[in-house]
């Protein structure tokens, strides 16, 4: 008789196809040649995971960076904080940042921040506030659907998860569990200028997922890694930030979300929306899109809510400065964390992803360690919570509207209620 199944997903953001090799990554290299794997299209955007456990667009959960507030105008009433130094309140916001753990948006001066109802969570909430995993935008994830006593979350940022966070997983109890191990992603971006140490550590991945499958496969555990996209090296970067200071218009004429890979903007008058499109198409690595174009990408936008223009550079290049950057907090992480050592003595990313899904860069997938299914097909990013419930033999909720990446080739049992 089939045996039920019980499955651990390994979230490893920011690995890259093209560096899974048998030299650099023998474990893995072997695997996606004997396992299912499914490629599955990515969003462009930095922020995934929200979409990842709901199976929706972005959209519909409504975790996508920011929304530009209903009230927003050329009308401004300036606060108290306005009339602070700039530098003294980004660094308030800096501290309470870090302590709150809540949002990732800790450097937007304050007469551009209270423009923004603010959706980016990043994986700081998820660790400091559990209930961040449930009910996303109303919706449910896969831990909402399998349950919270069966269900349990994981994140590990660490150099060592075989010894930080291995022995703590395939619990008796659970039915699922998801592992985001994020260390790849923090050290590609800070380290990608140095081949030696990005080899080094994809064998140090490899060497954990060895002894990641082992372990589920002694505890009778399916195993499935899934990465969204790969990292490129940095090249160039633009002072968008220069060029915008540099235009003939007011900074109420305007309001603008600048990440490390793209930028969107909502026009407050022609003039701006006549300027700003002259500074974008003169960025020779930049693709310029209208809200109206975006669901050619995956992102279906119905209203300018996020957005009316979008400019995404091309691999290898960053904007910066940026919407996350902050001379104090670049100095408090450059020391804090080995990984990111290298902020010390220059403060731009090494390396990057939240480009437009047709480059390799971005090329996602996901490896199934269980024989008894096959893979479907190219699928998308909303493919991977129905498949996550298919493989449990769960059915899914009719919020997760696409087909699994998978699909079994013998009976299975399901984890009973």
């Amino acid at each position: 008789m089939p045996n039920p199944t019980r499955l651990l997903v390994c979230y490893v953001s920011g690995l890259d196809l093209r560096r899974v090799t048998a030299v650099s990554t023998p474990f893995l290299a072997l695997a996606m040649h004997d396992l299912p794997l499914a490629p599955f299209v990515n969003l462009p955007s930095n922020e995934l995971f929200p979409t990842l456990v709901t199976g929706a667009h972005p959209m519909a959960h409504g975790v996508w960076g920011v929304q530009l507030k209903p009230t927003t105008g050329t009308e401004s009433n300036a606060s108290l904080l306005e009339l602070l130094p700039q530098g003294l309140v980004t660094a308030l916001q800096c501290g309470m940042h870090y302590i709150g753990k809540t949002y990732d948006l800790a450097a937007i001066p304050p007469k551009r921040r209270k423009r923004f109802a603010i959706t980016r969570t990043k994986y700081k909430r998820r660790v400091k506030r559990p209930s961040a995993l449930y009910r996303i935008g109303g919706l449910p994830t896969v831990f909402d659907v399998v349950g919270p006593e069966r269900s349990e979350y994981f994140f590990n940022s660490r150099y060592d998860p075989e010894r930080s966070v291995l022995g703590r997983l395939c619990n008796e109890e659970n039915v699922l569990e998801i592992l985001e191990l994020y260390s790849l992603d923090r050290h590609k971006q800070w380290n990608s200028d140095r081949p030696e140490a990005i080899t080094q550590f994809y064998r140090h991945i490899d060497t954990f997922m060895r002894l990641l499958a082992e372990r589920c496969g002694a505890r009778g555990w399916s195993l499935m890694l899934v990465s969204d996209h790969g990292h490129e090296p940095i090249r160039v970067a633009h002072d968008l930030r220069e060029r915008l200071g540099a235009l003939p218009i007011g900074e109420d004429e305007y309001s603008y979300f600048l990440e490390v890979s793209n930028v969107r903007f909502w026009f407050h008058t022609d003039a701006a929306r006549k300027a700003v499109r002259e500074v974008l198409a003169a960025i020779p690595a930049a693709t310029v899109i209208r809200y109206d174009e975006t669901a050619r990408f995956g992102i279906p936008l119905a209203d300018l809510r996020y957005g009316e223009l979008f400019a995404y550079l091309d691999p290898g290049h960053i904007f910066f400065p940026h919407d996350f950057h902050h001379p104090l907090a670049n100095l408090w992480l450059g020391f804090a964390d080995p990984m990111q050592r290298a902020r010390l003595r220059d403060p731009r990313h090494r390396g990057n992803h939240g480009h437009l899904p047709h480059f390799e860069a971005e090329r996602a997938f996901a490896l199934l360690f269980d024989r008894r299914f096959e893979p479907r097909g190219p699928g998308s990013i909303l493919d991977v919570a129905p498949t996550i419930l298919d493989v449990l033999g769960i059915e899914p909720p009719a919020t997760m509207t696409d087909r699994p990446l998978f699909q079994s080739t013998t009976s299975r049992l399901p984890i009973e209620a």
